[in-house]
């Protein structure tokens, strides 16, 4: 994460907050100075048992919503300094307008800064990969997960 002249004046670590199907991951903590280098891979899966059309997933996706939080752990519960929202087809699969080379990889987003947070919006620069695979359950028929 950038921020180009942008000093923060908590010094407490800050980390990436991620929520995506439903599920939260958080990255490790980093000091509080920009660039925030954040070399993780979170992963996330999720079966979806009553899917068995792909276009059925996408509109799945779509009513979904990603959620990125970068958050400082100001006492006593910690302060939200930018956010990210999208909904979650578009945040696995960008728009072939959006991103060079190969889909996903290398991205940059710009967080929207809370009211608290000074300066410019923080830019985000990571990548997503998505699997997408077919599974047999027990009742024999064959499922999207």
């Amino acid at each position: 994460i950038t921020c180009p002249g942008v000093l923060l004046k908590d010094k407490e670590e800050l980390y990436l907050s991620v929520s995506v199907f439903g599920q939260y991951k958080k990255t490790q903590r980093v000091p509080a100075a920009f660039p925030l280098i954040f070399q993780e891979k979170l992963v996330f899966e999720k079966a979806f048992a009553d899917i068995v059309d792909p276009g059925d997933l996408v509109k799945l996706l779509e009513f979904d919503t990603a959620v990125l939080e970068l958050i400082q752990l100001v006492p006593p519960v910690g302060k939200i300094l930018a956010t990210y929202e999208e909904n979650t087809r578009d945040f696995l699969f960008p728009d072939p307008k959006l991103t060079r080379g190969h889909h996903g990889l290398n991205r940059e987003i710009l967080m929207k800064r809370s009211s608290s947070f000074t300066g410019i919006a923080p830019k985000l620069r990571f990548s997503t990969s998505s699997l997408i695979t077919e599974s047999l359950l027990n009742s024999g028929r064959s499922h999207i997960q």
